[in-house]
């Protein structure tokens, strides 16, 4: 038999450092057939468990949880490697959102759009080969005046109707301006009413959830316009497609609301399907918000936070 620190220690390697049973027998001075043992009988002894877990079931009962709980038509939730940064996170989401996307496309329909990273990967992760010429799409806010791509909602636009092979439709706007009346002036020119037009007929729309209301999320938004501090004071908890909402979903009573260029809540609502992507920690609780206000019923995102939705949804209905 073999001490417990020795066991312990060859598990830690072996598990934790990832380091070769060959590795392992230089660190502790022993052969590898040795090392072998050892992690035999770690097993044997119980210092290592193997648990050999159901990642299909667990997802599946989470998506039949997450439609059930919050009345979603559907619900898609995808497993991630542990200790996944933010950005391969959005990867994977913008890259299922993609294969799902010709699930929820009509015939003749218009599908819109929101801007972002994750809408991006959404977009880069289409398959070229499959096209579909009676679609369009059309922006669902205006452009933010960054050299990202992921912030330009036209660009965005063109490149998936140039990939997908169909018509899409530019708003020539911006998605702030200085005040609501000139935001009000600009919705009334007819070449942007082209476009703005559009929203009453669009059937499915894409766009994902925003994060916790935190300046270093927002450096694309100009700090005159908002303010995050007082958006936090009036509950604000994140944005969906621009418009900061409180935890019930609804618009915070800001000044920067009124300033956007972006589709009204009330016609967002009418649109039958709303796919809300988004996942991680910064946006449990715009992701929650979107699904109480109502504003999200399609909702992709990954394990994770699916049981974080699930678990805070328990402790509402048990007035927790």
């Amino acid at each position: 038999m073999y001490s417990d620190a020795l066991l312990v220690k060859a598990s830690e390697l072996y598990y934790y450092s990832r380091m070769s049973q060959a590795e392992i027998g230089r660190v502790l001075g022993v052969s590898v057939p040795t090392v072998s043992r050892i992690l035999q009988e770690a097993m044997e002894r119980g210092v290592i468990e193997v648990r050999i877990r159901d990642t299909l079931t667990r997802t599946a009962d989470a998506e039949e949880e997450l439609k059930k709980k919050f009345g979603l038509l559907d619900a898609v939730v995808v497993e991630i490697p542990q200790d996944t940064d933010g950005n391969f996170l959005r990867k994977l989401l913008g890259k299922k959102a993609s294969e799902l996307m010709p699930r929820y496309f009509d015939r003749g329909g218009t599908v819109g759009i929101g801007c972002g990273v994750t809408i991006r990967e959404m977009i880069e992760s289409l398959d070229r080969s499959r096209r579909f010429p009676d679609l369009r799409i059309v922006p669902l806010l205006g452009g933010w005046g960054k050299e990202e791509p992921e912030r330009e909602t036209n660009r965005l636009a063109s490149d998936m109707g140039n990939i997908l092979g169909c018509a899409f439709s530019y708003l020539l706007a911006p998605a702030i301006v200085s005040s609501a009346e000139v935001r009000d002036l600009l919705l009334q020119e007819p070449q942007i009413q082209l476009t703005t037009r559009l929203w009453d007929s669009v059937k499915t729309a894409f766009f994902s959830i925003g994060p916790e209301l935190d300046r270093m999320f927002f450096p694309y938004i100009p700090a005159e316009y908002l303010d995050m501090e007082k958006a936090r004071k009036v509950g604000g908890v994140g944005d969906v497609l621009g418009r900061i909402i409180d935890g019930k979903g609804e618009e915070v009573p800001i000044p920067y609301n009124g300033r956007l260029v972006s589709i009204p809540f009330k016609t967002l609502k009418k649109i039958p399907r709303r796919v809300g992507i988004g996942g991680g920690p910064q946006k449990y609780r715009g992701i929650y918000a979107a699904l109480a206000g109502k504003l999200v019923n399609v909702l992709i995102t990954d394990y994770e936070t699916s049981e974080y939705l699930l678990h805070l949804e328990a402790m509402e209905h048990d007035g927790i």
